[in-house]
């Protein structure tokens, strides 16, 4: 049974249990609302008992939007409880367990609220310790709600509160452990900046209030368009085209055989118990030139720069010449950076144009831990999107090397989206650049 709390509080229905703190959703008579009321009971430790009430005091202290209101917490005599309100929505975890994830037209506000309302925490001198699934309530159309405070904690710093919440929310949104498949691969329309923004929230040390600007600033989803019901004019148009090209080969192949049948070589003529004789030959025709490009034996790099179409347009432009001076002493760095890569822009690169036909790349003295793709035009480019993604991967130590896709010339992009920690600020780094 509870423990004794106020009578104008009129429990209703016993939600379960929380770890040691049990859940029910009651009524306010005084206020004719309903509430949830947490409660410890007789079998914890009057130690137990005070943390609670300690941390539920101190969450009271901070109001935001996405934070559950907290009413009223006490001691009582063999056991504690709070007050909070109750907005009606289901928890993520139970959301899941029913096969619901978050909508991406709902993610980008809700996941910028709740991390603002962390920072809040934060800048109060409050930790949760204790964020899942189960510690948010989310409603279609209504503010996600951070609460389950009073919780034991399993969080230390700010930090881990700010990676706790970038997990819960990759996988209220995609369904999947966070981690798994970027979140803009399994979603239509979802930027690839949420993949960053994530990845940085679960890896980084990084601010709830930096996450908090990133999401608020986050390409809003685009909807899948839906297909139309009657055919598309260029669809008829390319039929059409299909047919009087087939029409015409039909006819080529009547101009050549009146009788509108095969041509079939004569039966080989044989003698009387002598061995088949083989059949009068013409000299072959030599075999039709393959379209498909073949690999060039030479290939030769005609220019190498940087590229950033979305910064400054300098990262340390004179050090490119380095990449390909044979020297592994020398190396190109990226500029520093005080937060993470993701918060600040989609990426920065290096853009080579070749001749020839490269099918390995080679990168040496590549610094560990970055995270890049690499990409080919046909010609250079400053629009991104212009480029084809051939190949996404992490750094690792020592030489890198990649199978490339069968790409004449053209302009390759090393692109990096997320960079190493570098002496407390983050920067990548390449000694020498082959192509081959």
């Amino acid at each position: 049974m509870p423990v004794a709390i106020p009578d104008r509080f009129r429990l209703e229905v016993r939600l379960g249990r929380d770890g040691d703190i049990e859940e029910w959703l009651a009524t306010d008579t005084s206020l004719d609302r309903p509430v949830l009321i947490r409660v410890l009971g007789p079998e914890t430790s009057a130690e137990r008992r005070r943390e609670f009430v300690t941390a539920v005091q101190k969450a009271s202290a901070v109001s935001h939007l996405h934070l559950s209101a907290i009413y009223l917490v006490e001691e009582v005599e063999d056991g504690a409880y709070s007050v909070s309100e109750w907005n009606g929505g289901a928890t993520l975890r139970a959301r899941l367990d029913a096969g619901d994830t978050i909508e991406p037209e709902e993610f980008l506000s809700n996941a910028s609220g709740l991390f603002s309302a962390l920072a809040a925490l934060h800048e109060a001198g409050v930790v949760h310790g204790g964020i899942d699934l189960s510690a948010i309530t989310y409603t279609v159309a209504h503010p996600a709600k951070l609460g389950a405070f009073g919780r034991h904690s399993r969080g230390a710093d700010p930090h881990d509160d700010v990676r706790q919440l970038a997990e819960v929310l990759e996988q209220a949104l995609t369904g999947s452990p966070p981690g798994i498949t970027p979140p803009s691969e399994a979603i239509d329309g979802l930027s690839s900046d949420v993949d960053r923004i994530l990845r940085a929230g679960r890896t980084s040390n990084v601010s709830a209030r930096s996450l908090a600007e990133a999401f608020a600033s986050a390409p809003t989803p685009r909807r899948p368009q839906p297909e139309s019901p009657r055919p598309s004019r260029r669809l008829l148009l390319t039929a059409m085209a299909l047919v009087v090209a087939a029409a015409g080969l039909v006819g080529l192949g009547r101009l050549f055989t009146p009788s509108g049948l095969p041509i079939a070589p004569p039966p080989a003529a044989q003698q009387a118990g002598g061995p088949p004789q083989s059949p009068t030959t013409t000299e072959a025709a030599p075999p039709p030139t393959s379209s498909i490009p073949q690999p060039s034996s030479d290939v030769t790099v005609s220019s190498a720069e940087t590229f950033d179409p979305f910064g400054g347009g300098d990262e340390n432009d004179a050090l490119v010449e380095n990449l390909l001076d044979g020297d592994t002493s020398t190396q190109w760095r990226t500029e520093t950076y005080l937060d993470p890569l993701p918060l600040l822009k989609p990426g920065v690169g290096i853009r080579v144009e070749v001749t020839g036909t490269p099918r390995v790349l080679e990168l040496i003295g590549l610094a560990p831990g970055a995270s890049f793709e690499i990409r080919w035009a046909p010609r250079a480019s400053d629009d991104l999107d212009d480029y084809e993604v051939v190949g996404r991967l992490d750094s690792q130590p020592g030489t890198t090397s990649l199978q490339l896709p069968s790409r004449p010339d053209g302009a390759w992009l090393i692109w990096f989206t997320d960079l190493p920690p570098h002496e407390g600020d983050f920067q990548a780094s390449i000694s020498e650049l082959r192509f081959r």
